[in-house]
């Protein structure tokens, strides 16, 4: 039988985001879908707004609450789904069959919480991929993945609801702690390979030092040693700084002035082991065994990581300012572009998109080929010559052309290492 999927709105003065979330919701390819949307008695235009889609909303409140997540408790109490899901106002589905593709790779009935990827859209427009974390372990240390971003089962969120009683201590983070007290209780978490929310950062919970303090607080409720302390101060003290435009300016400068140095003079340096050391410096994270060679253009190397025994030839630009994840023993050919950010042709200022791009083990990428972002491409998989792939490649298949299709398979056998012996590299 299918899933029952029930999405919980909860709402206050919304009038200008409310619509937007609500047509995500109901525009959704999935059908068996309950929707709640719960107002805690708006003072604007909220209520008519609303009033457009009661015939298709299942259950609509329009009352007083006691805040965010009092009413969030109510929508709870009321779910009747399988799995529920917080969809804030202003929050919308990453496209029309999110739903439908999270219930498909739901495999067990038994995880409490199967949680994916989100994007951001700062205050300019631009949208950015966030890819929650693949540790579950590390929940016991910061949030992995947007509270927005989860399906959580009934009967444990229902076990689970939003401690109320915290809530002049931990303010808007009282999400994390219900995600931090179902962990400490053992509840199951299962990451899905997919995008779910798309969220304005925008509102009191675009502060990330008051968000340090507060998950400090939830993943210490029981004490904390003086060197966690340190710690954390010394976090908060570094995020303080990291929040201030002159030091902002000066970073960025720096760093700006190091990559023009990796970029020019020491990426054309023939010492390779000069060169790795600097792309580390830089925030790169290199496997054992890679070689790049010289003549690269790297954009925000902090954000690319690469396996072992891979190999990158001369004369690529690798735009890694949505990340870009290499494997184990690829081989990226002369001149390739990886691309992951761009811009949205249809905005109006012209906004950035910025999506990662991800190359699995064994993967061959021909000379000249140009990869562009939210592109994965499969174990194995070739992509010929100057090809231009716009769109995901199957493991072990061989694509061409513009744009890249199929034109053939490779074998599935494959166990071999990327290495380069020759000096001056």
């Amino acid at each position: 039988m299918q899933k029952k999927i029930s999405v919980i709105t909860v709402c206050f003065n919304a009038q200008d985001s409310i619509e937007s979330t609500i047509k995500s919701v109901l525009e959704q390819t999935y059908s068996n879908i309950e929707y709640i949307v719960i107002d805690g008695m708006s003072t604007d235009n909220t209520h008519h707004v609303i009033g457009k889609y009661t015939d298709r909303i299942s259950v609509y409140v329009h009352e007083k609450d006691n805040g965010v997540y009092d009413a969030m408790n109510k929508g709870v109490g009321i779910a009747s789904g399988d799995y529920i899901i917080m969809m804030n106002s202003g929050d919308t589905f990453v496209s029309r069959d999110t739903v439908e593709k999270a219930v498909a790779s739901m495999d067990s009935n038994d995880v409490d919480v199967y949680f994916g990827d989100s994007i951001v859209i700062d205050k300019e427009g631009c949208e950015y991929y966030l890819a929650a974390g693949n540790d579950v372990s590390m929940l016991a240390r910061f949030p992995i993945y947007r509270h927005g971003a989860s399906f959580v089962k009934n009967i444990t969120h229902k076990k689970f609801l939003f401690d109320l009683s915290k809530s002049k201590e931990l303010g808007y983070s009282l999400d994390f702690n219900q995600i931090y007290t179902m962990f400490s209780a053992g509840c199951s978490f299962k990451r899905i390979n997919l995008p779910i929310l798309k969220y304005p950062q925008e509102g009191i919970s675009d502060n990330p030092v008051q968000s340090l303090k507060y998950v400090f607080k939830i993943t210490h409720q029981n004490g904390a040693t003086l060197l966690k302390k340190i710690r954390h101060r010394l976090s908060v003290i570094r995020t303080t700084l990291m929040t201030k435009k002159s030091f902002i300016s000066f970073v960025r400068w720096g760093y700006s002035f190091l990559l023009f140095l990796m970029n020019g003079p020491i990426g054309n340096f023939p010492c390779h082991s000069l060169r790795s050391a600097m792309i580390r410096f830089l925030g790169a994270r290199i496997g054992k065994g890679s070689v790049i060679n010289m003549k690269q253009y790297f954009y925000h190397p902090k954000a690319l990581s690469i396996g072992e025994y891979t190999h990158i030839n001369r004369g690529c630009i690798l735009d890694s300012r949505g990340s870009i994840t290499i494997g184990n023993s690829v081989s990226i050919s002369y001149n390739v572009t990886v691309l992951t950010g761009g811009h949205d042709a249809f905005s109006p200022v012209f906004a950035g998109k910025f999506y990662p791009v991800i190359i699995n083990d064994y993967a061959w990428i021909g000379a000249g080929a140009t990869i562009l972002q939210g592109v994965s491409i499969g174990e194995g998989a070739v992509v010929a010559a100057g090809a231009v792939v716009t769109s995901d490649v199957e493991p072990y298949t061989i694509v061409g052309g513009i744009p890249a299709r199929k034109i053939g398979e490779r074998p599935r056998n494959l166990n071999y290492k990327c290495e380069w012996v020759l000096p001056f590299a």
